[in-house]
């Protein structure tokens, strides 16, 4: 029996998507900076005219946004901006250490017969500090050097399931840094922590790099911390 052939026409195209997962970063950025407040109502007619596209990419963002637990469809009501609550951080803490955990022992026992990976590490850390040395955006740029830092682990693991998991929590990742560094203009203070992070790659230690990762993957407990007062 002959495979079947899907018709080229029904396979949608590419470009509606990379813009739909565009207009999805530009909202997830609105959200990270406080220009979209948690639980505020989304109008696909309002954030098209604001993003100069049409409602198509619009109603795909929100269902990609929907599907990742960052807006939430109410009843009658449209969609909402996810409430970004204390039980949210530490789950979404939580889930990370879990699954970085995983990619960082990959990537830590790949280095020990190829070192090469460190150089994609050490570039992406040279991003984090040309934007804090030059913080034209404010965090949210070096927020976007962090998580590019962040999704180079989950490259260099080389896991299509780790990848997949990371990829569901990174907007998440994206808008807890804008909760965690909220008044802080100590824009510098996370270049030596990657430089660290590294460096415990390096040694192979799991032990060590399994505490390292708890401590990198702060969040949670600070935003713990701020809630409670």
């Amino acid at each position: 029996m002959e495979p079947k052939v899907i018709p080229e026409s029904t396979i949608p195209p590419l470009r509606e998507r990379a813009l739909a997962d565009r207009v999805a970063d530009h909202i997830v950025e609105a959200i990270a900076g406080q220009k979209l407040a948690p639980g505020q109502k989304l109008v696909e007619t309002e954030l098209a005219e604001s993003l100069g596209v049409s409602r198509v990419p619009v109603r795909e963002a929100m269902r990609i946004l929907a599907s990742q637990g960052i807006v939430v469809p109410k009843p009658r009501r449209g969609m909402h901006v996810a409430n970004f609550d204390k039980a949210w951080g530490v789950q979404l803490h939580d889930a990370r250490v879990a699954v970085e955990r995983l990619a960082a022992r990959l990537v830590a026992e790949k280095l020990k017969t190829d070192p090469h990976p460190l150089e994609l590490l050490s570039d992406r850390i040279l991003e984090i500090e040309h934007e804090a040395h030059h913080p034209r955006n404010g965090w949210y740029g070096i927020h976007r050097a962090d998580t590019a830092f962040h999704q180079t682990v989950f490259d260099i693991a080389g896991s299509p399931l780790l990848s997949t998991l990371w990829s569901a929590i990174q907007r998440h990742v994206l808008i807890m840094f804008a909760i965690e560094t909220d008044r802080d203009d100590n824009y510098e203070r996370i270049i030596p922590e990657h430089h660290r992070y590294v460096e415990v790659l390096q040694s192979g230690d799991l032990d060590l790099l399994d505490a390292e990762i708890e401590t990198h993957v702060a969040g949670a407990r600070m935003y713990r911390k701020l809630s409670e007062k």
